[in-house]
């Protein structure tokens, strides 16, 4: 992925350069950033965990 580095005069004109440049992309190219970005470099070395918090049940007291 190439990494560039543009300076905005507002928070609008970033967001607008965002949607055209994201608007002239293919599906295949917003596949690939989005691949790229969730995907380890070493997919074999990946370890998906699951992780699960556990709270003891109280017993409920009366006001």
């Amino acid at each position: 992925m190439e990494k560039v580095v543009r300076k905005f005069e507002s928070f609008d004109d970033a967001d607008d350069a965002d949607y055209e440049r994201f608007r002239v992309m293919s599906g295949d190219e917003k596949l690939q950033i989005l691949l790229d970005l969730i995907m380890p470099e070493n997919p074999d070395g990946a370890i998906i965990e699951r992780s699960a918090r556990v709270h003891p049940l109280t017993e409920h007291q009366e006001c």
